[in-house]
């Protein structure tokens, strides 16, 4: 006569089974985060990640007067800003339409090159108009890319 297995042999094989399909569950949806992160890339580009961005690129003492001569341009920068992206969104339907017509592609790209140049612009403004503030060693901490020139 064979013995049937304890209880206790049960209960281990299901501790077993309920922690291998928990670490298999977290290293899937790790992956599939991982995955995902990947695909989507970057989170979209705001006005507040572009003020982030244009002032974290100097030194803290210049970054505050960047940073603060963007804030007071920060109605025109979201102006300039959902202008560029509608010129881009009309650059896409313009790509997509057919019969493909080639002058209003052209088009296009002319005016989201424009708003663009426009939004750059109005960075750069704000950027002259805090060097002023800036002392003669402030300015000269500002550091050179890795660019050649």
């Amino acid at each position: 006569m064979r013995r049937r297995p304890h209880g206790l042999v049960y209960a281990l094989l299901a501790v077993s089974l309920a922690v291998n399909l928990i670490g298999a569950g977290y290293f899937l949806g790790a992956g599939f985060a991982d995955y995902r992160s990947a695909r989507h890339g970057k989170p979209p580009r705001t006005v507040e990640s572009t003020i982030d961005y244009v002032a974290g690129r100097y030194p803290a003492p210049v970054a505050a007067k960047v940073r603060a001569k963007l804030e007071a341009k920060r109605p025109e920068l979201s102006t300039a800003f959902d202008e560029m992206r509608l010129a881009r969104r009309e650059t896409r339907k313009a790509i997509k339409q057919q019969p493909l017509d080639k002058a209003r592609i052209e088009a296009a790209f002319a005016a989201s090159r424009d708003k663009a140049v426009a939004f750059q612009q109005l960075i750069q403004s704000a950027i002259i108009e805090a060097l002023p503030d800036l002392p003669e060693s402030e300015r000269n901490a500002i550091e050179k890319d890795d660019d050649p020139d």
